[in-house]
């Protein structure tokens, strides 16, 4: 093998921009095994770099001599060609390394874990090499022995005999209600055709746990699925679905060690189970037939990555759709812009369900409009009026009720009484907060206390809270029903699991961290609408009508008694399309306005932030495509951004490959001149506006 192909190309992982191609080396006896997707150790550059073969030649393509690969680490091909493919994709796509990408991919080796695994695998080989013998034995030809007395009746009925009339037919499935959804999984693993690829927004009554449950339920025992969630408590429910079903899986998380996260990738490199779980970090697993990709809420920040070159979940997933051939369906409880834009672009088809009654599908959802709020008086006004009150009461006779709140902690954000300017610590400009009733301001980021402060507009010392955290919403709350169990998640309390929420309790969370009971909650409140709508961020209203339905998610049907109330202004689109059931009017207003500014997803926007002189110098000789418009660079505000500038650049979407390849070309040009000073360069970061 070694003089048939002597030469194997090997792609470095985590090398700098410019050195981000494939390097040829030798092929020595000793790593004469070494084939496409294995890894590798070589010397480059004085130093042991870990590689991944790309693959073996008979001649190198250089006159130069080749330097020997050092060692194979070992025989496992962990990244397949089609993973290989996708990861370059990924790579070009974000204007990065595939080294980078490969390195968010591939988990750090560790060999006790490989060691156990590779016997595990010995003995699954020989449990299984028994089995076919036993069987092949019991398919043996064998003499019939004679028996006297007549052929007992076989009283089972044939296969093909219909049902009685009296048997009562298959309960309804969640994934039933969705027609678009068996025909995506008809099409799942197919090698001809065009791939199918969809998005699917549930009705509250639906759990996507049940839906995804469904869909790999149905899909060939012989096909592979991933299913990707944003946190992990969400792959936890959906293993215990998976589990209570039968279904076998592996659980890849980011939060495992590094024994226990190895032996879990090696298991699903080898094939011992078709279902992977897991999050962000679990995009890149490598099942096995990969048929079906599904993701649940998109849009959630969770799903972003935050290392280079910052690839989203929904990029990763794409490619490995594309390179792979594998169905891909997004699972959301709320209409996402970039989903809603792929939908109208043709790439991405809608599954809607079959009509059914809102009552049925849905919980009583109501918004303090302008009657609800006449009709109660001053009381009308407050943070929480009668009317919550009584959604509560009459929530907490049926089951556990849900009071949702944008922040965590006390009074995280304070202001003067007079003038309204928002109190900050003068040492690092950082919002000032309070930690309880009558507590000292304090700033959360210095740590300076503040017991005389004045506003430095009008010189006044009276304050109060701009927005009150959930740990004064559940004082409140508390003194209102005394004897009522009530709960904190989210902040400083933690994480509450689903098992620990008591029946008739108050449970007092933030978006993201709410727990979902076995039998969800009997109602739902929503306080401080207008602040969540009120922050600072292009995509507030619609980040806000996710979080929001994804709580509503979590309560029961308007048949079962479930009610939400919305404590907001009523008359914001927002708020109105969250009343609304199905409706796509608020979202193609979206759509609409950010065609009209240019906004993504209807342009491609780079963010390119570091120090002052090292952003200035690069948007100077990178060779930016015409039409591109640059903002900037100006420099960022901070004590901690001394020095440091922000620039932001924009490209019609169709030339998007253009603009990912200059800035990649720039980076990689920067880096072969070992330029001074910080730079990092991000595609489609979701803050940038």
């Amino acid at each position: 093998m070694v003089d048939e192909l002597p030469v194997a190309s090997v792609r470095l992982v985590g090398v700098l921009p410019h050195l981000d191609r494939p390097f040829e080396y030798a092929v020595t006896p000793e790593t004469a095994a070494a084939g496409p997707g294995m890894r590798v150790r070589v010397r480059f550059s004085g130093k042991d770099t870990e590689g991944i073969v790309l693959a073996r030649h008979a001649e190198p393509t250089t006159d130069r001599p080749l330097a020997p690969l050092h060692r194979l680490v070992s025989d496992d091909v962990v990244v397949p060609p089609a993973l290989m493919r996708a990861c370059e994709d990924v790579a070009e796509r974000c204007a990065g390394t595939v080294g980078d990408v490969l390195r968010l991919a591939l988990p750090p080796r560790h060999a006790r874990a490989e060691k156990s695994d590779r016997a595990a695998e010995a003995k699954d080989a020989e449990r299984t090499a028994e089995a076919e013998e036993a069987e092949r034995a019991a398919e043996a030809p064998s003499a019939p022995a004679v028996d006297p007395s007549p052929p007992a009746q076989d009283a089972s009925p044939p296969e093909d005999a219909a049902p009685p009339e009296d048997a009562a037919p298959p309960a309804p499935r969640p994934g039933d209600r969705y027609p678009g959804l068996a025909a995506l999984l008809s099409r799942a693993g197919s090698a001809t055709g065009p791939v199918p690829r969809a998005t699917l927004t549930l009705d509250a009554a639906d759990t996507w746990t049940t839906v995804a449950a469904d869909a790999i339920s149905d899909l060939d025992p012989a096909l592979g699925a991933l299913v990707i969630a944003p946190d992990q408590r969400d792959v936890a429910r959906m293993s215990r679905v998976l589990e209570d079903r039968g279904i076998a899986h592996e659980v890849l998380a980011g939060t495992e060690g590094p024994e226990k996260r190895y032996r879990t990738f090696r298991r699903i490199l080898r094939g011992a189970t078709r279902v992977v779980l897991g999050n962000r970090s679990a995009a890149f697993a490598p099942v096995r037939n990969l048929a079906l990709a599904i993701c649940w809420d998109e849009a959630d920040d969770l799903l972003e990555e935050p290392r280079a070159p910052y690839p989203h979940t929904r990029t990763v997933l794409q490619c490995r759709s594309a390179e792979e051939r594998c169905a891909l369906l997004f699972l959301s409880a709320s209409d996402s812009v970039p989903l809603h834009a792929l939908v109208g672009a043709g790439y991405l088809a809608r599954l809607d369900p079959v009509p059914a009654p809102v009552t049925a599908v849905r919980p009583h959802i109501v918004a303090m409009d302008q009657y609800l709020r006449d009709r109660e008086g001053p009381s009308g006004r407050s943070r929480v009026p009668q009317e919550a009150m009584r959604v509560l009461r009459r929530g907490l006779e049926r089951g556990p009720v849900l009071v949702q709140v944008p922040r965590t902690g006390y009074a995280p954000a304070i202001a003067c009484t007079f003038c309204g300017t928002r109190a900050q610590c003068p040492q690092c400009a950082a919002p000032l907060s309070q930690a309880g009733r009558g507590g000292p301001l304090h700033c959360r980021v210095c740590g300076r206390r503040e017991d005389g402060y004045r506003c430095p507009e009008c010189d006044r010392t009276q304050v109060r809270a701009m927005v009150i955290g959930s740990a004064r919403t559940a004082e409140e709350l508390h003194r209102a029903f005394p004897h009522v169990p009530l709960k904190v998640a989210g902040g400083a309390h933690g994480a509450l699991e689903d098992a620990d929420v008591p029946d008739h309790a108050l449970i007092v969370a933030t978006p993201g961290a709410e727990p979902a009971p076995a039998h969800r909650y009997a109602a739902c409140l929503l306080l401080d609408a207008d602040a969540m709508l009120g922050r600072a961020a292009f995509d507030a209203d619609v980040e806000a009508i996710r979080r929001w339905r994804n709580a509503i998610a979590l309560v029961r049907s308007a048949d079962d008694g479930g009610e939400v109330l919305v404590v907001g202004t009523a008359t914001l689109p927002a708020i109105r399309d969250l009343v609304a059931h199905r409706s796509t009017f608020f979202l193609d207003r979206v759509l609409e306005d950010r065609r009209e500014l240019d906004l993504p997803p209807f342009s491609r926007v780079a963010e390119v932030v570091g120090d002052r002189e090292a952003c200035r110098t690069f948007l100077e000789t990178v060779e930016l495509p015409d039409g591109t418009a640059v903002f900037g660079p100006v420099d960022l505000e901070g004590p901690e951004a001394a020095g440091r500038a922000r620039a932001v650049v924009r490209l019609e979407p169709s030339r998007s490959r253009e603009l990912a390849g200059a800035l990649r070309a720039g980076v990689a040009a920067r880096s072969a001149r070992k330029a001074k000073g910080s730079l990092r360069v991000r595609l489609d970061p979701p803050d940038v506006f």
